[in-house]
């Protein structure tokens, strides 16, 4: 099949479309992988054709977002600036990109939030798959809306309706907005079911992780999604660290923002109370410190496949890519939630047994954060929790689980 890929959002929204990408391609398929320019040469070492949609990304308006967003305590509000900020702002120049560059494919599948692109699938006459990293957020009884307590299936249903019912005013005109003005029909509960494409949501995280729910026919469970083959050459000095001492803490808040030099104040901070040795990467954060210090080693971008298993454990951010390399890696974490699905992976983690309560990072502290990982590195059972889902994770194959779906839509529904 030609296959196009729209890959709207943060790297670990896009790391894993790259790494189905990838499959697809090992399969025969012919890919476009539609992306802003900063994937370009990820995209392109994988074999697969790039083009470039949206405008060219700005670290810091995207910071400023950031700060507005972390200041936000109603997930509502939040949600509708995510919409407003970074969906539909440039919805219009996302549309008409990838309207242009899905002309003459079979499929499309996008991220399921990235309303531009299934709209322009559908201009195009062509089927749409949607993909997401959070079960947390699909209607189904067997479990609550996050932060809803799962008591009963009448319970979740009720709240479900309430969610609802609170998105049709407020959500729902939003996007419906957007969507009318590209020549597009109306939908209706788009951030709990019409968001998600009717014939193939896939739903990549692992069943390890997440609790058992019977969701609707078109949402399917098919484990994490890596690059099956991992070529990295770690830096001498990065070696020679891990190699000096005992496994370090590893610290990393990926693609979220924020001041970094304060936080890196705090995060040396901590670890320093508890005498530890860690590895701080910058992220789009860009946290670290350019001094050198003897038990802290500051970093780029490393593969979390190469480094987590080498951690004693990691603190995060609970984005939804971070959590399952950490849990894969068979270590324990300290989550630091910033927005949007970070409190679910949370909260499910310390539910799990291998992560304390959540920090977030609003209350974020050097001693709050120092308690957090005196509380790991004392409790044992953690480690060997961790050690335990993280073999469940290895007899995954999520990646070929995904891709034999995709080639099982039937031909007559396209």
């Amino acid at each position: 099949m030609k296959i196009a890929i729209a890959a709207w959002g943060t790297t670990g929204d896009v790391y894993p479309l790259i790494a189905l990408a990838d499959r697809l391609i090992q399969r025969d398929h012919q890919v476009r992988f539609c992306a802003p320019s900063i994937y370009e040469d990820e995209i392109l070492a994988i074999g697969a054709d790039f083009s470039e949609v949206g405008v060219a990304f700005d670290l810091a308006e995207f910071h400023n977002i950031m700060d507005k967003i972390m200041a936000m305590r109603d997930p509502m509000a939040t949600l509708l600036y995510i919409a407003k900020e970074g969906i539909l702002l440039r919805g219009k120049k996302w549309y008409d990109d990838c309207l242009t560059a899905m002309g003459g494919y079979d499929l499309v599948i996008c991220h399921s939030i990235d309303i531009p692109a299934q709209e322009a699938a559908m201009r195009n006459g062509l089927p749409w798959f949607t993909v997401t990293y959070c079960p947390g957020f699909i209607k189904t009884p067997d479990t609550a809306p996050y932060p809803f307590p799962n008591w009963s299936r009448t319970f979740n249903l009720f709240v479900w309706k309430l969610v609802r019912l609170r998105l049709k005013y407020s959500v729902d005109p939003l996007f419906n907005q957007f969507i009318t003005s590209v020549g597009g029909k109306p939908r209706g509960s788009m951030a709990t079911e019409e968001m998600y494409s009717p014939h193939l949501n896939l739903i990549a995280a692992s069943p390890a992780l997440c609790p058992a729910a019977n969701f609707q026919p078109n949402h399917k469970f098919t484990g994490i999604w890596y690059m099956a083959r991992l070529d990295y050459e770690p830096p001498t000095e990065l070696v020679d660290f891990l190699s000096d001492g005992p496994p370090p803490i590893v610290i990393t808040f990926g693609s979220m923002g924020g001041d970094g030099q304060k936080t890196t104040e705090i995060l040396v901070d901590a670890v320093r109370m508890l005498n530890q040795r860690a590895i701080i990467q910058a992220g789009w954060g860009i946290l670290g410190t350019r001094d050198k210090l003897s038990d802290i080693y500051c970093t780029e971008y490393v593969p979390h496949r190469w480094l987590f298993p080498k951690a004693r454990c990691v603190v995060h951010h609970g984005g939804a890519g971070t959590t399952a390399s950490v849990c894969y890696a068979k270590v324990p974490s300290v989550v630091v939630p910033h927005i949007a699905d970070q409190p679910y992976w949370g909260k499910l983690l310390y539910n799990l047994g291998v992560a304390p309560k959540s920090l977030h990072r609003r209350k974020l502290t050097a001693k709050r954060l120092a308690q957090r990982i005196q509380q790991v590195l004392s409790t044992p059972s953690m480690t060997e929790r961790a050690k335990s889902i993280g073999t469940q994770m290895e007899s995954e194959d999520g990646l070929s689980t995904a891709v034999d779906l995709i080639e099982s839509f039937p031909l007559s529904k396209k």
